[in-house]
């Protein structure tokens, strides 16, 4: 809550957005389903999203990839360094490329279930 919560203020000001988390075992604890429903209610629960979906996932089907992409190569002596090369990385990535990756979801999820869950890459 330290991270997400003022972050979630930042940026979105009130307006409105949707919670996706990804269904790590921490992630399902009661105390952070606790917070969850008492900060962010409406967010997507593991019954309103499938499992191992990366697909459907702005981040994990688009802006992981560029994050990799821009610290490919470097050598990291610890996992802070690693961190904070992210969090550049992060704070390079234009504002619209994130609005285009985010919009794309709606696309991405019909293309699924057009798809009946299956491959669904060639049909975006």
């Amino acid at each position: 809550m330290d991270n997400l919560l003022p972050w979630v203020t930042q940026h979105f000001a009130g307006g409105p957005f949707i919670l996706q988390q990804d269904w790590a075992p921490s992630h399902g604890s009661r105390s952070t389903l606790a917070v969850l429903e008492a900060h962010f209610p409406g967010f997507l629960d593991k019954n309103l999203w499938p499992a191992s979906s990366p697909d459907l996932n702005p981040m994990d089907s688009s802006v992981w990839g560029m994050l990799e992409g821009k610290i490919a190569g470097k050598v990291f002596a610890t996992v802070d360094d690693l961190k904070a090369a992210l969090e550049v990385a992060w704070a390079s990535i234009d504002d619209g490329y994130l609005r285009r990756t985010v919009n794309s979801v709606k696309k991405r999820l019909r293309a699924c279930v057009k798809a009946r869950g299956s491959n669904f890459e060639i049909l975006l």
